[in-house]
Protein backbone atom coordinates (compact mmCIF):
# COMPACT_ATOMS: atom_id res chain seq x y z
CA UNK A 1 0.00 0.00 0.00
CA UNK A 2 0.85 3.36 -0.92
CA UNK A 3 0.43 6.72 -0.01
CA UNK A 4 -2.63 8.22 -2.31
CA UNK A 5 -1.42 10.42 -5.15
CA UNK A 6 -4.30 12.38 -5.38
CA UNK A 7 -4.22 14.20 -1.91
CA UNK A 8 -4.83 17.40 -1.59
CA UNK A 9 -1.64 19.65 -0.88
CA UNK A 10 -2.72 20.59 2.66
CA UNK A 11 -2.61 16.45 3.23
CA UNK A 12 0.28 16.34 1.61
CA UNK A 13 2.82 18.84 3.46
CA UNK A 14 1.02 17.21 7.16
CA UNK A 15 2.01 13.79 5.79
CA UNK A 16 5.55 15.31 4.75
CA UNK A 17 5.96 16.81 7.97
CA UNK A 18 5.52 13.00 10.15
CA UNK A 19 8.04 11.75 7.34
CA UNK A 20 10.81 13.79 6.96
CA UNK A 21 10.53 16.44 10.35
CA UNK A 22 11.77 15.90 14.07
CA UNK A 23 8.81 15.10 16.43
CA UNK A 24 8.76 18.72 17.98
CA UNK A 25 7.54 20.94 14.63
CA UNK A 26 4.08 22.50 14.89
CA UNK A 27 1.68 19.66 13.54
CA UNK A 28 -1.64 20.80 14.22
CA UNK A 29 -4.91 18.67 15.17
CA UNK A 30 -7.24 19.77 12.77
CA UNK A 31 -4.63 19.47 9.70
CA UNK A 32 -3.69 15.77 10.93
CA UNK A 33 -7.26 15.07 11.29
CA UNK A 34 -7.97 16.22 7.77
CA UNK A 35 -4.93 14.57 6.56
CA UNK A 36 -6.23 11.32 8.01
CA UNK A 37 -9.42 11.21 6.51
CA UNK A 38 -7.98 11.15 3.10
CA UNK A 39 -6.08 8.23 3.89
CA UNK A 40 -7.63 6.18 6.35
CA UNK A 41 -11.01 5.60 7.76
CA UNK A 42 -11.43 7.80 10.71
CA UNK A 43 -14.18 7.27 13.81
CA UNK A 44 -14.43 10.79 15.89
CA UNK A 45 -15.71 10.47 19.09
CA UNK A 46 -16.57 12.81 22.23
CA UNK A 47 -17.14 16.20 19.63
CA UNK A 48 -13.98 15.27 17.65
CA UNK A 49 -11.48 15.18 20.96
CA UNK A 50 -11.18 11.31 20.18
CA UNK A 51 -10.45 9.78 17.19
CA UNK A 52 -9.64 6.01 15.62
CA UNK A 53 -7.93 5.47 12.91
CA UNK A 54 -7.82 2.60 10.88
CA UNK A 55 -5.48 2.27 8.23
CA UNK A 56 -5.44 -1.39 6.47
CA UNK A 57 -5.48 -3.77 9.22
CA UNK A 58 -3.81 -1.06 11.75
CA UNK A 59 -5.70 0.56 13.88
CA UNK A 60 -4.62 3.48 16.49
CA UNK A 61 -6.39 5.74 19.06
CA UNK A 62 -5.51 9.53 19.62
CA UNK A 63 -6.85 12.03 21.99
CA UNK A 64 -6.44 15.55 21.21
CA UNK A 65 -3.60 17.52 22.67
CA UNK A 66 -3.91 20.26 25.42
CA UNK A 67 -2.19 22.43 23.51
CA UNK A 68 -1.44 23.57 19.78
CA UNK A 69 1.09 21.19 18.34
CA UNK A 70 0.53 17.62 18.16
CA UNK A 71 2.35 15.63 21.08
CA UNK A 72 5.51 13.71 19.89
CA UNK A 73 4.19 10.19 20.82
CA UNK A 74 1.20 10.57 18.59
CA UNK A 75 4.11 11.78 15.87
CA UNK A 76 6.00 9.13 16.76
CA UNK A 77 2.78 6.28 16.50
CA UNK A 78 1.58 8.19 12.84
CA UNK A 79 5.64 7.53 11.60
CA UNK A 80 5.23 3.93 12.50
CA UNK A 81 1.74 3.21 11.72
CA UNK A 82 2.56 4.92 7.92
CA UNK A 83 5.63 3.26 8.00
CA UNK A 84 3.94 -0.03 8.24
CA UNK A 85 1.30 0.51 6.06
CA UNK A 86 3.89 1.13 3.17
CA UNK A 87 2.84 5.05 3.31
CA UNK A 88 6.27 6.18 4.06
CA UNK A 89 9.99 5.03 3.69
CA UNK A 90 11.02 5.75 7.73
CA UNK A 91 12.15 9.75 8.05
CA UNK A 92 13.21 10.80 11.37
CA UNK A 93 12.92 8.93 14.71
Amino acid sequence: MHAPEDLTPGARRTLDQIEYHPTTHNLGWHDLVVMLEEVADVEKSHGGEKIVVKLGNLREEFTRPEGTPVDEQTVLTLRRMFKEAGFIEGGKA
